[in-house]
This record gives C-alpha cells, sequence and structure tokens, in this order.
C-alpha cells in the first residue's frame, strides 16, 4: 500500500499573537492534518494526510469513506 501527502503551502494564514500589554509578535495558523486511510472505487486502499476541513467536507458529501482499524 502507498502512501503519499497532498501537497499545500506550509501555513494556511500569518496573524499576530497579542499579550495583555498589546504587543503583537508573528504567528503561522496551520493546517490540522490528519492521516487518514481512504478506499476508492475499485477497493484500493491509500494513506493520505489531510486537513480535518477537507475530511469532514469530503464525508458530508459522501466522496469517500473513511475506514480505521
Amino acid at each position: 500500500m502507498s502512501s503519499f501527502i497532498v501537497k499545500y503551502p506550509k501555513v494556511a494564514s500569518v496573524g499576530f499573537n497579542v499579550s495583555h500589554a498589546k504587543n503583537r509578535t508573528k504567528r503561522a495558523y496551520k493546517y490540522n492534518l490528519q492521516t487518514v486511510t481512504l478506499v476508492d472505487k475499485s477497493g484500493k486502499r491509500i494513506k493520505m494526510k489531510l486537513p480535518a476541513r477537507l475530511i469532514r467536507t469530503m464525508k458530508k458529501h459522501g466522496v469517500v469513506q473513511t475506514y480505521s482499524k
């Protein structure tokens, strides 16, 4: 079973940490990557790292079924 990763930019977006004294420092909002095993129409299982939001969207539209051990 081959495993591959979908390519995304390193960070989803950038912003600031703001302290109580209103000091601002740069920060990065990162993707919430999860490892999921997907099964395509031919029954082949594929391991992928996908953002949680994309997994929810795929489940909602019934594009794929996810299986866990």
